[in-house]
């Protein structure tokens, strides 16, 4: 029969001769082969779940322009990357919208970039830590089944695998990309970018080391629109020409007059990775990552008087109407952000066949500002009265000790502790000049810490050649502290501490019935713990704390998955049937039932997100040289009981599509020439809880269908070039912002 997880176990083979010896596997029943880990790689083991691997001759095939992209094709996987270098590209999937960032993990070499000091739009995953050329592979795992992951892991896990060399290695990559964006109102055009990439590193005797710059420039399309409600003085109104009448997601008419954060980013990275071999049996990784990013968000107005100069705020007369432009609605914002990312990782072997790994890491927001000015245009893009809101001083640390190996012929047991601490301290000042120094009065402030520490062990017996019972458990423990808000007035309010502990059991039965072919059901219970800014981000009024819940549940979900799968010669498919019943689900919402209501982060009772999901992954297909992988979902996400807001029951959870399909084709059709063609769709999906938007515009979560395509040229011993498009057909859709347009990617890579 054929091994477990052969992709993992290759993956581990191959990265293994650069940096541990390789050691001769424990007598197993084959259910059972480990899988040999080297520093890198330590976040790779068994899991009893559904796991895909995406190597990285994969990637080649498709335009990836940034780490995020590495997650394109990966079943009933969405994320929200609007445009090229967007730092809010948040995870969506089986159980998770595009704002439920809380519910995934993102790991590179064992160390966490995932955002978990929030949950939302401004909790994507770190992916400028990791630029694509060092990819090796990743890795994405699909519910919380394996007990070595925390309770975010209810939704997805990503394990980046980056490159350690085993000998000179060098590389350099420029890529060139151009967008063509239309739109309904009036800011299409060609927004245009460029990304340069470089790599050296070398492997000598028993030290390895990989140096890599990055630096990405980018113009993106309107991210907003700016709107207006009728009403105003009329005998004041000035008549204007350039603005759309239009409707909001819900059908309510508006005026869109401008667009918003047109951003201008310009983000660089650096990272060393520098590992040696302490014996022929143990090994250390240290990795030490730098990321600054300096985004310019540009404004435009539609709107032109009789004269034809620009109008940006006041009373206007379009379309029979008076509407009122309010002073902000064009106001410039700005973001410069400086984080840096601090890894350590030893790991080693015993005689016994047994491993282990320590692995701890620090990341640090060193500076994060964001500027807004108060004024639009003309006197707001060169400076003016605005304000900063600073999240300099926040970050993670995490340290885990794991262990892992066999007990006789039929077991192989995980065992570790783990810790981690989040860091939040956010203050708004005002500012003279917003683009200066933040010299006005503190407008607001929070801050607040939470806490875990958890031990797990999780046991795989295979006690029949062709079955395995994998049984575990993680027991964590969770603290909030130090949490406060504070106002203009002075005034300084603190939160009282909370503290809570939660035992979450995993089972997992598989059978290999016959040769290539497994079943496998999967059970897994996750406790996912509020985040800081859930707790703690609210307001003040009059005297007390409002807008936010201290004492918000955690989400608890109890998971399934049954999936039937088969290996054969060059490919595998599989099925799987998943639900997830989720109590105390944490979203924004607005609870009518008390007066008056109140809109913040609340639990809802209870959610259920079930679906059926395939994959086919085939090399060679019909013709040498073709390779095909698709795959297909059919979600059923759906609110069953929110006491707050009765009107979302039995309505369709936002943002988690009915249907998500993807197709890549690869066919190498020369020996130095190959072409890609992918193809993505994600079906039905709302963005309010009671399903009220239904109208396709600004503001709303598209449908949408939309092809990719590259052809790639090897012209020389070592030099590749290749020219794509994502986005073929300029498909317009939104995920309440605009999505790209049709966009070309051009590029020239030179490897060592």
């Amino acid at each position: 029969m054929p091994p477990r997880s052969p992709g993992l176990c290759a993956l581990a083979l191959l990265a293994l001769p650069g940096f541990l010896p390789a050691a001769d596997a424990p007598p197993q029943a084959t259910t059972l082969s480990p899988v040999m880990v080297h520093a890198s790689d330590s976040q790779v083991t068994e899991t009893p779940a559904v796991a895909v691997h995406v190597t990285r001759e994969r990637l080649q095939q498709q335009n990836v322009t940034s780490t995020a992209d590495a997650l394109r094709f990966a079943p009933n996987v969405q994320v929200r990357e609007r445009y090229i270098g967007d730092p809010n590209a948040v995870i969506s999937g089986r159980n998770a919208g595009t704002l439920q960032s809380a519910r995934s993990l993102v790991y590179s070499d064992g160390l966490l970039l995932s955002n978990l000091m929030t949950n939302g739009y401004d909790g994507a995953p770190r992916w400028g830590m990791v630029t694509p050329g060092e990819i090796g592979a990743v890795d994405v795992l699909y519910g919380p089944y394996s007990a070595l992951y925390p309770g975010n892991s209810l939704g997805t896990t990503v394990l980046i695998h980056t490159r350690l060399p085993g000998r000179l290695t060098a590389s350099a990559s420029a890529q060139y990309f151009s967008q063509d964006f239309h739109d309904a109102y009036g800011a299409g055009g060609h927004y245009d970018g460029r990304h340069l990439a470089a790599s050296l590193g070398d492997r000598q005797g028993r030290w390895s080391w990989l140096l890599s710059v990055d630096r990405l420039d980018n113009q993106g399309q309107p991210m907003q629109y700016a709107t207006a409600k009728a009403g105003g003085n009329a005998a004041a109104a000035v008549p204007v020409s350039g603005a759309t009448a239009d409707r909001n997601p819900n059908g309510s008419p508006r005026l869109v007059y401008g667009a918003n954060s047109i951003e201008h980013t310009v983000q660089t990275q650096a990272k060393l990775k520098l590992g040696v071999d302490i014996t022929d049996q143990v090994a250390a990784l240290f990795t030490l990552g730098w990321w600054h990013n300096h985004a310019e968000d540009h404004t435009r107005s539609f709107l032109r008087d009789a004269a034809g100069q620009p109008v940006t705020a006041g009373t206007v007369s379009a379309y029979g109407s008076t509407w009122t432009l309010p002073p902000s609605g064009l106001a410039p914002t700005a973001n410069q952000d400086t984080h840096l990312l601090y890894g350590a990782e030893l790991n080693g072997r015993l005689d016994s066949g047994w491993r282990w790994t320590a692995v701890a890491s620090h990341y640090d927001f060193a500076r994060a500002q964001a500027r807004t000015a108060s004024l639009p245009p003309p006197v707001g893009p060169i400076g003016g009265p605005g304000s900063i809101a600073d999240n300099a001083g926040s970050g993670w640390d995490t340290l885990d000790l794991r262990s892992s190996g066999p007990l006789g012929e039929t077991h192989m047991l995980y065992a570790g502790v783990h810790g981690d601490r989040y860091v939040l301290d956010s203050r708004v000042h005002t500012a003279s000049d917003w683009r200066g120094a933040a010299d006005g009065l503190l407008g607001s402030a929070f801050a607040g810490r939470t806490q875990t520490r958890a031990a797990y062990l999780q046991d795989v017996w295979s006690f029949r050649p062709d079955w395995a019972l994998t049984l575990g458990a993680r027991w964590e423990q969770w603290r909030a502290y130090a949490g406060s808000r504070a106002d203009a007035g002075g005034t300084l309010l603190r939160y009282g501490d909370r503290r809570r502990s939660d035992l979450s059991p995993k089972a997992a039965l598989e059978w290999d019935f016959v040769p290539g072919w497994q079943l496998r059901l999967a059970y897994g219970k996750a406790v996912r713990y509020p985040t800081v800014a859930e707790l703690f981000q609210g307001s003040i009024s009059a005297n007390a704390i409002v807008g936010n819940d201290p004492n918000l549940k955690p989400e608890r979900d109890d998971s399934f998955d049954l999936t039937l799968r088969q290996q054969f010669e060059g490919g595998h498919w599989r099925v799987s049937l998943f639900q997830d019943r989720i109590a105390d689900a944490l979203y924004t919402q607005t609870d009518v039932t008390v007066t008056p209501t109140v809109t913040s982060v609340q639990n809802i009772d209870l959610t259920r997100l079930r679906g059926i999901e395939g994959e086919v992954s085939v090399t060679d297909v019909w013709t040498p040289g073709l390779d095909l992988t698709a795959s297909v979902a059919i979600n059923d996400a759906k609110t069953l009981h929110d006491r707050r807001y009765p009107l979302a029951d039995g309505k369709w959870f936002p943002r988690i599509p009915r249907l998500r399909a993807s197709l890549l084709a690869d066919y190498r059709f020369a020996g130095d020439w190959d072409a890609s063609l992918g193809i993505r769709r994600s079906g039905r999906q709302y963005g309010a809880l009671d399903n009220s938007d239904f109208v396709d515009t600004y503001g709303a979560v598209s449908s949408f269908t939309v092809a990719d395509a590259k052809l790639r040229w090897r012209f020389a011993p070592r030099w590749t070039a290749s020219l794509g498009v994502d986005n073929l057909t300029n498909a317009r859709y939104w995920v309440y912002h605009p999505y790209a347009g049709r966009t070309w990617v051009g590029e020239v890579r030179w490897e060592l």
